[in-house]
């Protein structure tokens, strides 16, 4: 067994102190809850104290933890700032910027960043590094990204974040659909058709978003498990399997037996697209690429 602290037990102890409850720190921190369970243990056998109890009314910091607790956040800050000024460093010496772009909507709302970019600002590097905005989240507060363009609503915590515009949401679905004719679909229309859905874990801000909207509006659809990848679903979708509410640049997807209808509720159902990056990222190049993206998008409709 290890006796050295890792951050990765700091952070956790640090979460679960703060919420006093496992589930919603796993949420927190993007992970499930018996990782997080193993982390705080190994950390409580490397100091040699209980940090935490369980009972029936709940987790309760003990004693030992209540006083490890500030040292803890600042064993964590210091690391930080440490891995700051040596990823500083190396952009600077590099001269490199990583951007990430989220894949929840079609890649035609974003322009080629590199050549944009690169046209103002010739010799650096970009490396666009296209994810779900889980990850892209998750990396930009590991210092893995310095900048990113993610879907909105999501868990983004501390990070600066700047919604640039909306992707309403469309009807895919299949085109022999007694409703295929319609130009414009509602909530009420589609009340008993299978509605493929994501799964809570891959973004809860958003899916708890939508699912405060359907309650809202009576809308209480059976939900099918949606494939990740857009291709395999409309497949589904031209099979006859389900339906699904999709960006509208999706749209550019083109699939035989699967329609588009513009969806009634789109002004309430939206996907929000923002540019993110941590609140000590003082790289000009940062400062640069996000005043780029802000201009691009400003008097832009879609």
């Amino acid at each position: 067994m290890s006796s050295l602290l890792k951050t990765k037990q700091l952070e956790c102890f640090i979460v679960v102190a703060e919420e006093l409850n496992f589930r919603l720190a796993a949420e927190r921190l993007y992970m499930t809850q018996p990782p997080l369970s193993r982390q705080i243990k190994k950390l409580e056998e490397v100091l040699g104290v209980q940090l935490f109890e369980r009972d029936r009314q709940g987790v309760h910091i003990t004693e030992a933890g209540e006083r490890f607790l500030p040292d803890a956040r600042a064993l964590l800050k210091q690391a930080d700032d440490i891995q700051k000024k040596a990823r500083d460093y190396k952009k600077e010496v590099s001269r490199e910027l990583s951007i990430g772009i989220t894949t929840v909507v079609d890649t035609s709302i974003f322009p080629d960043w590199v050549s944009l970019f690169q046209k103002k600002h010739p010799g650096i590097k970009l490396n666009i590094k296209p994810r779900r905005s889980l990850d892209l989240i998750r990396n930009l507060k590991s210092g893995k990204l310095d900048v990113a363009l993610i879907g909105l609503p999501s868990l983004t915590e501390d990070l600066i974040v700047e919604c640039l515009f909306t992707d309403p949401l469309a009807v895919a679905m299949p085109a022999s659909h007694h409703l295929a004719r319609k130009k414009q679909i509602s909530m009420a229309g589609l009340q008993e058709e299978p509605l493929f859905w994501f799964n809570r874990e891959l973004n809860p801000a958003y899916y708890d978003h939508c699912l405060h909207i359907f309650k809202a509006l009576n809308f209480l659809p059976k939900f099918i498990p949606e494939p990740a990848d857009h291709h395999v679903l409309l497949g589904m979708i031209a099979n006859g399997h389900g339906i699904a509410l999709i960006p509208s640049s999706l749209k550019a997807i083109k699939r035989k037996g699967v329609v588009y209808k513009r969806f009634a509720e789109r002004d309430l159902l939206s996907i929000g697209i923002g540019v993110a990056f941590p609140p000590d990222a003082n790289s000009k190049l940062v400062q640069e690429f996000v005043q780029s993206v802000r201009g691009y998008y400003a008097n832009r409709n879609f």
